[in-house]
């Protein structure tokens, strides 16, 4: 299996359990509008600790993993 092929795998299973997040999420959200902002929170700190780990690596090894990563092609598909 190459370096490709084990890092597929792993983004895989990573966004299985990611689809089971936002499934939880919308269940969470429809109760009320106060879990409705708990889980916005919750997103957001996710986010923030996940796009902050990227900058950071980002930084220590001199590699921007977002470089060649086409964000309009991402929104607009």
């Amino acid at each position: 299996m190459t370096g490709a092929d084990e890092l597929t795998t792993h983004l895989s299973k990573v966004l299985e359990d990611l689809r089971r997040a936002v499934d939880a999420s919308m269940v969470i959200r429809a109760r009320s509008k106060a879990d409705a902002k708990m889980v916005a929170r919750i997103w957001e700190s996710f986010l923030k600790a996940f796009i902050g780990y990227i900058m950071k690596r980002g930084k220590e090894t001199g590699q921007n993993l977002l470089q060649d990563i086409s964000f309009r092609n991402i929104w607009f598909r």
